[in-house]
């Protein structure tokens, strides 16, 4: 009976990676859809610049928000007790730095692996993202020095 017992644990990984790739899914597209807002500003203007930070801002409180829901996930099924902790080894984990400065127990062990892979598909979309709206922002300004 001990062999099916990673089957629940494998189901609650897989289930928060879902919601955390949805969440950032959700975040990516109002990112672009407040970037085609940004685009509308006149360029080299100190409310364009401002926008752009908050376009920053939003990459950042969508990964932010992941590392959240992960470590209330760890918090909820009793993997780690104390929030503080939880968010440290989520946020470690779900960056891929690995401190190795503790791992769950052996019964939840296999979410590691599940957050760190949430983490790298997150970063890779973000990164695609910022390259998408800064590649854009760059050939606008220079459409506009051509004029």
């Amino acid at each position: 009976m001990e062999q099916w017992l990673p089957v629940w644990e494998i189901t609650i990984g897989a289930a928060a990676l879902i919601v955390s790739l949805l969440f950032h899914g959700f975040g990516m597209a109002l990112v672009q859809r407040k970037h085609r807002d940004y685009m509308r500003l006149r360029p080299f203007r100190f409310g364009r610049q401002l926008t752009f930070s908050v376009l920053i801002l939003l990459l950042i409180a969508t990964h932010l928000i992941e590392v959240l829901l992960w470590a209330a996930s760890l918090q909820a099924v009793g993997a780690i007790t104390q929030f503080r902790h939880a968010f440290y080894y989520v946020a470690v984990t779900y960056t891929t730095l690995g401190y190795a400065e503790g791992t769950l127990s052996l019964q939840w062990r296999i979410l590691a692996p599940m957050m760190a892979m949430s983490g790298v598909f997150a970063f890779g979309w973000t990164t695609s993202v910022l390259f998408a709206i800064v590649s854009e922002n760059s050939k606008a300004d220079s459409d506009l020095d051509a004029e």
